[in-house]
């Protein structure tokens, strides 16, 4: 199986390079499945500097401004519908597996390895979407992968080019609330969504740059918007979340804890 790696990214040439492209070379890539989507032609001079800078080789692509936006577009005008994608923020440190009770290391798992894994149990499973913790805990990471529905983060996960619950015309084209929007939308239409309990990622969630300077505004603004647009998708998934504040009056969405099944797996060793 043949598969492509996404990374969207906006002025963050320096994020994409020492995170996200590092991770993936340590994890053995040889990036030449890579594409970071970019704005425009000036931010496609900036990166295609940066990256050179460096001496990699990774294909960069103007697409749309807009991070959702730029998701929908490379899936439906970029790569041929079925294309199996690992989504990557640009932003993403590391992956880490469970080690012991309450530890984590650093994956073992090469890349190729680990993302064909995912779409291995998509299809074995009927499943469209797979994704990892978003928790880098040891205590809450699991050597399990969970088939139901579990909340799959949008810093790092598997999807396929041109499918309806990504790029439909029910789908809002806000970037707050994307990932919830994104784990609700494919257990609605497949009855489940693929998760690797033990392995998570690390980030500095909220980062400057990125969705932040997308949405501009001050702090305040962009909470406001962020409460509401998580409003929006609680209203039309009722049945399978709800809508929690927590502390400092910031809102989240609790999806509810369904299991299908439950498979025991580690990376460790393969």
């Amino acid at each position: 199986m043949n598969y492509q790696i996404a990374i969207p990214s906006y002025k963050r040439h320096n994020y994409v390079i020492s995170q996200s492209l590092q991770t993936l070379k340590t994890l053995g890539s040889d990036l030449s499945n890579v594409t970071v989507f970019v704005a425009d032609k000036e931010e496609k001079f900036i990166y295609d500097t940066a990256i050179e800078g460096v001496g990699l080789k990774v294909a960069t692509v103007v697409g749309v401004p807009g991070l959702l936006k730029q998701r929908r577009w490379y899936n439906t005008e970029y790569y041929s519908e079925g294309t199996p994608i690992l989504n990557m923020d640009d932003d993403v440190a590391g992956l880490f597996q469970k080690d012991g009770e309450k530890k984590f290391k650093p994956m073992e798992m090469p890349i190729d390895d680990f993302a064909l894994k995912g779409f291995e149990f998509c299809e074995e499973y009927g499943a469209r979407l797979w994704g990892i913790n978003a928790v880098l805990n040891g205590f809450f990471m699991k050597n399990t992968v969970t088939v139901g529905l579990r909340y799959i983060c949008g810093i790092f996960h598997g999807t396929y080019a041109g499918d309806p619950t990504l790029c439909g015309p029910q789908r809002f084209m806000e970037s707050s609330g994307e990932d919830f929007e994104n784990t609700l939308a494919h257990y609605t239409e497949y009855g489940k969504v693929i998760r690797f309990d033990g392995v998570a990622p690390k980030t500095k969630y909220f980062a400057p740059g990125g969705i932040q300077a997308e949405i501009g505004g001050d702090k305040s603004t962009r909470n406001e918007d962020h409460s509401l647009q998580l409003s929006n998708i609680a209203y039309r998934y009722p049945d399978l979340c709800k809508l929690v504040e927590k502390a400092g009056g910031i809102h989240n969405i609790r999806c509810k804890t369904l299991t299908e099944a439950k498979v025991d797996w580690s990376p460790t060793g393969l």
